[in-house]
């Protein structure tokens, strides 16, 4: 037989890039430099000694989306250029390595097959020879080793690859059914508790996009997609609608992001089943909505076991979005800027939240040895957010309809610094029917003996000095006045926050922490200083647009 006369290898249809990133960071690497969890690689990205975490980052090829996303000749040239050094570079799997993990095999399986349009174009059979032969050799591999990968976003990654690979590639069909049937059955296995144990809204969008690109792949294809694939999304879709701001991003919590633009929508419109929110806490979140403004509260104790990790001291924090603006946020993950950054991200005092001097709601361990990673030991015991009924009894938070009459109404509480300072925390606030006005009332106080003694032990003679923080979008304007300040968003809305006069307002610098980014962002922060000096202290400010009731 004639070389000529062998079936061609390639893809049974053309794959989709699904997966579409930042162009600002596409053209960083097209000009030659990628910004890797606080390292900064050049020309030869492969070359560089990382740790396990940034390698893994590297080899699993995330970054194609960036040069997705430009589009340009000469992105899809340097896609290509990395794709086969990296093929170069790595003839055989080597089962034990960073790059060679499952949920990294699968993932960079994913990248390659979604952007196959830039990495193919002008090479012919035998140029094209060794990415289908490194695909094999990925599905093989998968095959083998995907139930190594842990529970979570980890295996479905390891699946997903497998599957989708198997479904588009060439004389892999025998593989995609099973591989198909297994990504639903773990995902089915797994439920929304585990998936949604980071508390990372990000981790839990990642999943969905997962197994909505699995199912969008069957269906092109003409595979039979299990029915559990699709009752999981339908699962996961009211949970991520009571997550999503007024702009279509998530809040960043707990080591996640706001989302790659357009994916929630997309994996949203994919979920079969009335386009509604899920009621009461959604991921440990409660959520207030009026007209188009949102409002989304921590409210439940940081993730513990392995989800520690990343966990951030943000109980009570909240984010603000005003239609497509965001107003108040948190810092966001400082993992992609390196370790001290991403400590740095996860203290109190980087989130809009209460914080006392110098101690976080929840805390590291403070008995970390050396090596090991830096997990939240010291969590809040105790935390609820509700509604109070007519005889003041906390209900589950429901909001109800955006276009209510009635303001929205959230009573929120934790216990973080009981044991060191007999101190609760309770956060009250209420978002106008119109969405155009916050009210708000942060309290501490020692609520029994007990707790007015600890106080007692540990309050410093003038008084214990804490915080109350406000991160602004580094879109919105601020200037001070006396005792108010006056923002300004883009589309040249006027807002104005003042406050009852207990403490002393000021405006600090503050920074905007995305993975897309070279470097955070600088932005603004409002923040509230006063001390405690009794058993109790109250702060009311309000946010509300200039004129607006």
């Amino acid at each position: 037989m004639t070389e000529s006369s062998v079936a061609p290898r390639g893809f049974l249809r053309r794959p989709e890039p699904k997966a579409i990133g930042h162009p600002g960071r596409g053209e960083q690497i097209v000009g030659g430099t990628l910004h890797l969890g606080g390292f900064t690689l050049s020309d030869d990205f492969f070359a560089a000694d990382l740790p396990p975490t940034v390698a893994a980052g590297l080899h699993g090829f995330g970054w194609l989306d960036d040069l997705a996303a430009v589009g340009t000749p000469r992105a899809r040239a340097v896609a290509q250029n990395h794709v086969m050094r990296w093929l170069r570079l790595h003839p055989e799997p080597a089962p034990g390595t960073p790059e060679w993990s499952p949920e990294v095999s699968g993932r960079r399986v994913l990248r390659w097959i979604f952007h196959a349009g830039m990495i193919l174009p002008g090479l012919d059979r035998s140029g094209a020879e060794p990415y289908f032969d490194a695909l094999d050799q990925h599905l093989s591999h998968l095959r083998d080793c995907w139930y190594d990968a842990a529970d979570g976003l980890c295996r479905l990654e390891a699946l997903a690859g497998l599957a989708i690979g198997a479904m588009l590639l060439r004389d892999r069909h025998a593989m995609a059914q099973p591989a198909l049937i297994a990504l639903a059955e773990e995902a089915d296995a797994m439920g929304i508790a585990t998936l949604s144990e980071t508390r990372a809204p990000e981790s839990l969008l990642e999943a969905m996009a997962l197994l909505v690109w699995a199912q969008e792949v069957a269906d092109e294809v003409g595979q039979e997609s299990p029915p559990e694939l699709g009752a999981i999304i339908s699962e996961i879709a009211p949970i991520l609608r009571a997550l999503r701001h007024a702009d279509g991003s998530l809040p960043c919590f707990h080591g996640g992001g706001r989302g790659a633009a357009g994916r929630l929508d997309r994996c949203l419109r994919a979920a079969e089943g009335p386009a509604l929110p899920v009621s009461g806490l959604a991921m440990g979140f409660a959520r207030m909505t009026r007209s188009r403004t949102t409002l989304i509260l921590d409210a439940a104790p940081p993730p513990g076991g392995p989800a520690a990790v990343r966990a951030h001291a943000s109980t009570l924090a909240f984010e603000l979005t005003v239609a497509r603006q965001p107003l108040i946020v948190n810092c966001g993950p400082g993992d992609g800027f390196g370790p001290l950054w991403a400590r740095a991200s996860r203290a109190t005092p980087c989130h809009s939240a209460l914080c006392l001097a110098g101690l976080s709601s929840s805390r590291l361990n403070p008995n970390r040895q050396e090596g090991e990673p830096d997990i939240l030991t010291e969590r809040p015991d105790l935390v609820w957010a509700g509604d109070c009924d007519a005889l003041g009894n906390l209900t589950t938070p429901d909001c109800g309809p955006a276009h209510s009459p009635e303001p929205a109404h959230l009573l929120a509480g934790h216990d973080g610094w009981l044991a060191s300072h007999g101190l609760t925390h309770l956060r009250e606030l209420w978002l106008d029917p119109d969405g155009l006005g916050l009210r708000g009332e942060d309290s501490l106080a020692a609520l029994d003996a007990s707790a007015q003694a600890r106080l007692e032990q540990v309050r410093p003679e003038g008084g214990l000095a804490f915080d109350v923080r406000f991160h602004l979008h580094p879109e919105i304007q601020a200037r001070q006045q006396g005792q108010e300040i006056h923002l300004t968003l883009p589309g040249g809305d006027e807002w104005l926050f003042s406050h009852d006069g207990v403490g002393e307002l000021r405006l600090e610098a503050s920074c905007l922490l995305d993975r897309a980014l070279a470097e955070p962002r600088p932005s603004r922060q409002m923040v509230i200083s006063a001390r405690l000096q009794g058993r109790a202290i109250q702060i009311c400010w309000t946010l509300a647009r200039s004129g607006a009731r």
